[in-house]
């Protein structure tokens, strides 16, 4: 899944190193409540196995089209507790307030959509993330709660 400036990279085994600076860095996880995550080689390998090419889910680097530098990831899950595919966005703390986030997104919804066949996506996360709130709803996304945030396919589709 590829747009101008971005496309979506479901990473090698040998390029799991970014996924653990990613979610080992400090800056970059302070949106998350728990802080980052320190994990190690074995650990993201056991992650690899359990994520990439298995039905019903998705995870990509999001990488830059010129030079290939990965910036981010995003992934689609089933959620059981909510009943819908989640997504999810982390952009790198170097990396943010250059637009990433919301071509990133874009491109997650279409590949959801698209490849996928999913009928609407979700994310949960409160209102007071006005940077990811602003992101999501210039997507498409609506807030049906508290928490909560959804993409329906049709409303996307329209929207493009």
């Amino acid at each position: 899944m590829e747009n101008n400036r971005l496309y979506l990279k479901t990473p090698d085994k040998d390029e799991l190193w970014y996924r653990i600076k990613l979610l080992g860095d400090a800056d970059t996880m302070s949106f998350n409540p728990g802080g980052c995550y320190h994990i190690t080689q074995e650990q993201a390998a056991e992650w690899y196995d359990l994520w990439i090419g298995v039905p019903g889910k998705f995870y990509a680097y999001i990488t830059l089209s010129d030079d290939n530098t990965f910036v981010g990831e995003v992934n689609v899950h089933f959620d059981a507790d909510t009943g819908l595919h989640m997504v999810g966005i982390i952009i790198e703390e170097s990396q943010k307030g250059k637009g990433y986030a919301e071509e990133a997104l874009r491109l997650l919804a279409k590949y959801a959509f698209n490849e996928m066949k999913l009928d609407k996506i979700a994310d949960k996360f409160p209102a007071t993330r006005i940077a990811a709130e602003k992101i999501f709803t210039k997507v498409g996304f609506v807030r049906q709660g508290d928490d909560l945030l959804v993409l329906k396919k049709a409303d996307f589709e329209t929207a493009i």
